[in-house]
């Protein structure tokens, strides 16, 4: 059978350290009344557009 032990604590400092990382946005805050929001990454523009569907749609 599968084993279920945790992973060693070294693995699980890593995991952790990238969790606390992480940044969460909640879309309706991202977006307020747009259907969509400009993203700059260096010199480059990304278009976040929010679909009647409720799907998210990156472009460059």
């Amino acid at each position: 059978m599968g084993d279920d032990r945790p992973p060693p604590l070294q693995d699980r400092s890593t995991t952790a350290t990238f969790v606390a990382a992480r940044r969460v946005l909640i879309a309706e805050e991202l977006f307020g009344s747009a259907q969509e929001v400009e993203i700059r990454l260096g010199e480059t523009s990304y278009r976040l557009r929010l679909t009647r569907a409720g799907k998210l749609i990156l472009t460059k």
